[in-house]
């Protein structure tokens, strides 16, 4: 039996229907079953728990054999997936897949990528079997919280300057965690997981202007106009700020690096900047917004 975390994020859900699609038989686990997701599958079993609360884990993990751990940025990420390695160890799971980021690193100077890097420690010394993945920068982060900006005003605006950064689709990590989590053979693994290609933001632009038929233009900014921005888009004041901290390793290039995970797990190539803009090409041609708050 399989058992997966994380119902409430994107991610989640898309593994979550992977899995479903793939005819998995697996246990998803979420705070109120009243709440839980509307993807309803004679396959899938919504069981209720909170990572808070270790008592509910043990219930949840009963017969568990394969866990995905999926915890949302809280600051108490530590702890909350301390209590799910320890309640998954107790219950005798053989195999947990943790979601980290990358960069994650007990030492880094992002505190996101702290959390995740002790969270990671903890994993391996827990003595279960693990793999961890951890994506790079999503793409779809130009449409959550950029998107507004490359539709209104034609310009992207990142702290990044010429720094480049190998993209990501979170469809091909949700394929790559559905893999993953029903394998036995990715022991003690950890996968850096990128798209295929590593791009400046001056690419970006470019890329922005072929497929929009109108220039699009790079515009680098300070961190903290960037922290500004990113709480207009509604990212809380305390995420905003881990996000400026984040973006400012990324600006000493620690993202460009281009893995080869998503292909090697799923045997299929990850997807290009480009086919991600002609996924999602009609938001951006949306007319501008008659105001911007």
């Amino acid at each position: 039996m399989i058992l997966v975390t994380g119902a409430e994020s994107n991610t989640g859900q898309r593994v979550i229907r992977r899995l479903d699609k793939q005819g998995y038989k697996f246990s998803v686990l979420v705070k109120d079953i009243k709440k839980a997701p509307d993807i309803k599958s004679s396959r899938i079993k919504y069981v209720e728990g909170e990572l808070k609360k270790q008592g509910s884990l043990k219930k949840a993990l009963e017969g568990v054999e394969h866990a995905f751990l999926l915890t949302s940025n809280t600051d108490n990420l530590v702890k909350l997936e301390k209590n799910f390695i320890d309640a998954a160890k107790e219950s005798g799971v053989k195999y947990l897949v943790k979601y980290s980021a990358l960069g994650a690193d007990p030492d880094s100077r992002s505190v996101l990528l702290r959390r995740h890097g002790k969270s990671e420690q903890y994993l391996k010394d827990s003595g279960l079997r693990y793999a961890i993945i951890r994506p790079n920068i999503f793409m779809q982060n130009f449409v959550n919280y950029f998107g507004s900006d490359i539709r209104d005003e034609r310009k992207i605006f990142l702290p990044l300057n010429k720094a480049k950064c190998s993209y990501v689709d979170v469809r091909d990590t949700a394929r790559l965690i559905a893999k993953v989590i029903t394998q036995n053979g990715h022991k003690k693994k950890i996968m850096d997981v990128s798209g295929p290609e590593s791009l400046s933001c001056g690419d970006l632009a470019e890329l922005f202007s072929n497929a929009l038929g109108k220039k699009v233009t790079y515009e680098d900014i300070k961190p903290k106009e960037f922290k500004k921005r990113m709480s207009a888009a509604g990212v809380p004041d305390r995420e905003a700020e881990e996000y400026t901290e984040l973006y400012k390793l990324l600006s000493d290039g620690i993202c460009e690096e281009v893995t080869d995970w998503v292909y090697k797990v799923t045997e299929k190539q990850p997807r290009t900047f480009d086919e991600f803009l002609d996924d999602n090409i009609s938001f951006f041609l949306k007319k501008k917004s008659k105001s911007k708050k």
